[in-house]
């Protein structure tokens, strides 16, 4: 049971992802963790919201199911991903459930198998939530992870099994955990 003291903390951080959410999220969230609740009490604040959380990972995991990138690109864009045009999503590829609106496909990309974009992160110390960007024509190796905040430019190619914590700028190529640049895509002078 929650005191006065840790209501009061708990609605305060439900105010700031509130207000976040509705305001300018160009940089990620980030909030302590507090001890006194779970952080997906202040995630999911309701009853209703703890339903909708639930009801986009069924169908997230739906999504993971089908053959087919088309028909899983038309149920995230129900779920509010922003989706360009010819963008590829691979078999078993995870775009956060609980916060698929924070994330931004651009025209042309492909995410590999395994792929998991993840808007939002729980750990020891703290509770962050942050925009993802995939810029155009960029590729998403195989079974890579895109953490919360990172926009990832045009024309990227990340290797597979990657963790790409920070952004990555246009035409490079990263690879490994955490990812780190092989090539700039500049040539020499």
């Amino acid at each position: 049971m929650l005191n006065q003291q840790d209501k009061q903390r708990l609605g305060e951080d439900r105010q700031l992802v509130r207000r976040w959410l509705g305001g300018d999220t160009a940089e990620p969230l980030v909030i302590p963790r507090y001890q006194a609740y779970q952080p997906w009490e202040v995630l999911c604040p309701s009853l209703g919201a703890k339903l909708r959380g639930n009801l986009r990972a069924l169908m997230v995991l739906l999504a993971n199911s089908l053959p087919i990138s088309s028909w899983k690109i038309a149920i995230y864009r129900l779920l509010g991903t922003k989706i360009g045009r010819g963008v590829y999503i691979g078999p078993s590829v995870l775009i956060d459930p609980l916060y698929p609106e924070l994330s931004t496909l651009r025209d042309g990309c492909v995410l590999g198998i395994g792929c998991r974009l993840f808007a939002h992160e729980i750990t020891a110390g703290n509770l962050r939530l942050g925009r993802i960007v995939i810029g155009a024509d960029s590729v998403v190796g195989a079974y890579t992870t895109v953490r919360s905040g990172v926009s990832v430019g045009n024309s990227v190619t990340i290797g597979f099994n990657s963790f790409v914590n920070r952004d990555v700028p246009n035409g490079a190529t990263v690879a490994g955990v955490p990812a780190r640049i092989i090539n700039t895509g500049q040539e020499p002078e």
